[in-house]
């Protein structure tokens, strides 16, 4: 699951999303099986009210940010399993996992590669510039060995 926010106004006026067809807490009940990546700590990516149903255990993936606002927010939630990624591959529940923040563009939020042998996603968040040229020809190796109906980009605002 990927930026978690369900059914409540962010930033004390944004209205809230749709509800998903499958219920939280549905999500929830999957305890390990479930992989949570939050791409940054906006209210509207990370909604605390929403992961204080998942189990502490839950393993959360994020990237390694200068600042560590996300990691503290959810160790403040109470949350015991959480993982830094970076540029490099990182193996987490049978995904390889990578960010890639433009520190040009900002300092808190990145994009994530998330691929496994059937495909890969870009998850692009708020990331709505374009990449860092090294980001590029990184991402672009990673997702070579795909054919072009594998791959997906993901943009949320």
């Amino acid at each position: 699951m990927t930026d978690p926010w369900y059914n409540k106004p962010a930033f004390g006026s944004w209205l809230p999303s749709f509800a998903p067809y499958i219920h939280p807490t549905h999500l929830a009940s999957l305890g390990e099986r479930l992989t949570i990546l939050v791409s940054h700590g906006h209210d509207d990516h990370l909604d605390g009210r929403l992961l204080g149903i998942f189990d502490k255990k839950t393993k959360i993936v994020t990237a390694d940010f200068t600042a560590p606002s996300v990691v503290n927010r959810l160790n403040k939630l109470g949350f015991e399993n959480t993982s830094t990624v970076f540029e490099n591959e990182s193996k987490i529940n049978g995904l390889m996992i990578s960010s890639y923040i433009a520190e040009y563009f900002s300092h808190d939020d990145a994009t994530y590669l998330i691929r496994n042998d059937d495909g890969t996603v870009i998850h692009a968040n708020d990331n709505w510039h374009e990449f860092e040229s090294g980001h590029e020809l990184l991402i672009k190796e990673r997702v070579s060995c795909y054919s072009r109906n594998s791959s997906t980009l993901i943009q949320s605002n």
